[in-house]
């Protein structure tokens, strides 16, 4: 039955191109993510909150009192509210060539942030697990081989993969002056990613063919970030602030395991198919940097960038064709915010934050001389908690990105994304006031 099924998808979804790529329908809608996470260790992850996407911003430059930031660790030092963040991701994503269509969708969980003011305004520390690239994808193969001078023998490849980059971090930020505050953050990042591959023979005699190749490994990372603050520029009451944060390069000591599926003794069990292979992976340097704008309580701009040297990356796993695929990736976006809850108005729709952005990012890619970047139009809503001691949140972002290109039988997705995460944030240490 899985053979048949097997066969079924690919005479649904197979492409004419020299790769014969095609997305699987059915039994991966929930499963899979965007195609290009298929390369590397997977497409780039944005870890901004919904508050941040719903700008279409980094937020490496906004700073908040009712939602936590993984973007700057100088923002901690910041912080009056301790916090702990956390939500998840829905996409939607739907894939077309020049000859067919598909649709996957996703849900994940999103990053996981605690943060915690040791010194109110002064010095704050944060913990956090998120991901940094994830890959999410499955398509199959179509080919076939001489079994004899007459005889063909076709094949399908079902092909997946999971998991991608993640770290476990810790920081601290420190407010210096009312000018300046920094922030630094190590980490420990590891990889784990599967990538599987199911063989099924258009005669049953052959039976059917698993494979799964297992990557692991861990290493440090380090991150810097510093916010400058400037008051009254143009009124009593705007305010600017200038962000920055830099990712350094990293290099993961991992090894690939490479098991397959057999049948002994009619029982199924894994055999290792070769040794371990050990190897080096490099991930680039990241560069991020924005300004925000407060002309009053109510109203804020900002506009932000981020690069990030894919060139440079470097992986003893993947093939030299993969690796020529890389490219630096540049983003950039702009949003605005309106606060109209901090009007104390009685209306309804003053109970909330609302927000809208667009940013371009140009990808890490290029495959066939075809940048594969993602245009991306957002919106938000912030409903903020009316308890004066707290300044938990929910936050919510809906966007819609167009990504990648049908020229050269390529994919081009079109994506919806559902982010919601809920900010519990606790004015700890409250003197209560003698009668």
């Amino acid at each position: 039955m899985k053979t048949i099924n097997g066969l079924i998808i690919l005479a649904l979804f197979l492409f004419p191109a020299k790769e014969l790529f095609a997305q699987v329908e059915g039994a991966s809608q929930s499963r899979s993510g965007s195609f290009y996470s298929l390369f590397g260790l997977g497409f780039p992850t944005d870890n901004s909150n919904p508050r941040e996407l719903g700008m279409g911003i980094l937020g490496v430059s906004l700073h908040s009192d009712d939602s936590n930031t993984l973007q700057n660790p100088a923002l901690w030092g910041t912080n009056v509210f301790t916090s702990a963040s956390s939500g998840f991701n829905l996409s939607q994503f739907r894939a077309s060539s020049e000859s067919t269509n598909s649709v996957n969708q996703l849900l994940e969980a999103g990053y996981l942030q605690f943060t915690f003011p040791i010194m109110r305004e002064k010095v704050g520390i944060s913990a956090s697990l998120y991901s940094v690239t994830r890959s999410n994808y499955r398509f199959v193969t179509l080919d076939s081989t001489a079994t004899s001078p007459s005889e063909m023998l076709s094949y399908a490849s079902d092909i997946r993969g999971s998991g991608g980059v993640n770290k476990l971090e810790f920081g601290l930020g420190w407010k210096i002056n009312e000018y300046i505050a920094i922030g630094y953050a190590p980490s420990l990042t590891f990889v784990s990613q599967n990538n599987s591959e199911d063989v099924f023979f258009s005669e049953t005699g052959y039976g059917t063919s698993n494979s799964d190749a297992k990557i692991t490994g861990t290493a440090m990372g380090h991150r810097f970030g510093t916010l400058v603050t400037l008051r009254q520029l143009f009124r009593s009451t705007d305010r600017l602030t200038f962000g920055a944060s830099a990712t350094l390069p990293v290099t993961i000591d991992a090894k690939e395991k490479t098991t397959v599926t057999k049948f002994v003794n009619g029982r199924e069990q894994e055999v290792l198919l070769r040794d371990p292979k050990q190897g080096e992976i490099t991930l680039p340097v990241e560069l991020n940097a924005g300004l925000s704008y407060y002309p009053t309580s109510l109203v804020n701009f900002s506009l932000e960038g981020l690069f990030e040297q894919w060139s440079s990356y470097e992986s003893a796993f993947d093939q030299g064709s993969e690796l020529s695929y890389m490219k630096d990736r540049i983003k950039a976006g702009l949003g605005v915010e309106y606060h109209p809850y901090r009007t104390n108005s009685t209306r309804f729709l003053s109970n909330f934050r609302y927000s809208g952005g667009v940013s371009f990012d140009s990808g890490h890619l290029n495959i066939d001389g075809q940048d594969i970047n993602t245009l991306w139009f957002s919106a938000g809503l912030g409903i903020i908690s009316p308890n004066p001691r707290t300044r938990s949140s929910v936050d919510i972002s809906i966007r819609y990105g167009l990504r990648g290109t049908t020229n050269n039988n390529l994919i081009r997705e079109n994506i919806w994304a559902l982010n919601l995460s809920i900010n519990l944030s606790e004015l700890m240490f409250f003197r209560q006031k003698l009668n």
